[in-house]
């Protein structure tokens, strides 16, 4: 199943949804079978069978009733939104993979951008806060905007020794999918994103 660019276009100027979505009675029962992180797999072939089967299920549910906002369909298709050396998006690299149609969202892999596209970015719920709060008091958030919501994801990733655990990189890659949220620019976005990351 591909995620439609009807799915990923039907949205004009939608609101920023910052942190969970809202799922149906059903969605939630699938959720709470599920395992949401890879390492709970290990060893399981069986149970990483019906984990798949369970993700692929939660996914056509959200995708039929498009409860996925925009941007985090486009983290996901748009290669311009994925960062890292290689190039596409993060589903064409499943693709390159021999991984295709269904099995995507079946893959042990796949999970992490299940865990974005049900919560958001994964990180301290006060931080959250701190950071949209500061984004949406902008308005539109323009390039020294951009710079002060830099420096001060680099400022709480230090006081909170947020990189201890993931380093830097997927510190920095969840602010940057927070920024995505607070439907700032993807440009401004990926700058707040560097500032983190630069962090040694």
């Amino acid at each position: 199943m591909k995620l439609s660019t009807d799915v990923i276009h039907s949205m004009e100027a939608p609101r920023p949804l910052i942190g969970p979505i809202a799922l149906t009675p059903d969605e939630g029962a699938i959720l709470a079978a599920t395992k949401l992180r890879q390492e709970e797999l290990f060893h399981e072939s069986d149970g990483a069978q019906r984990n798949g089967e369970l993700a692929l299920a939660l996914m056509t549910s959200l995708l039929a009733r498009a409860a996925i906002p925009e941007v985090r369909l486009k983290y996901f298709e748009d290669p311009t939104y994925r960062t890292g050396r290689i190039k596409g998006s993060y589903r064409q690299l499943f693709e390159r993979n021999k991984t295709v149609g269904d099995d995507i969202f079946r893959h042990p892999n796949f999970l992490q951008h299940l865990r974005y596209f049900l919560f958001g970015a994964e990180l301290p719920d006060d931080i959250i806060e701190a950071f949209s709060g500061k984004a949406l008091s902008f308005g539109h958030v323009g390039p020294s905007d951009a710079s002060e919501l830099g420096t001060l994801s680099r400022d709480m990733t230090r006081k909170y020794h947020l990189a201890v655990h993931i380093g830097p990189d997927g510190v920095a890659e969840e602010f940057y999918k927070l920024a995505l949220d607070c439907g700032i620019y993807q440009g401004h976005a990926l700058a707040i994103r560097k500032r983190v990351a630069s962090i040694r």
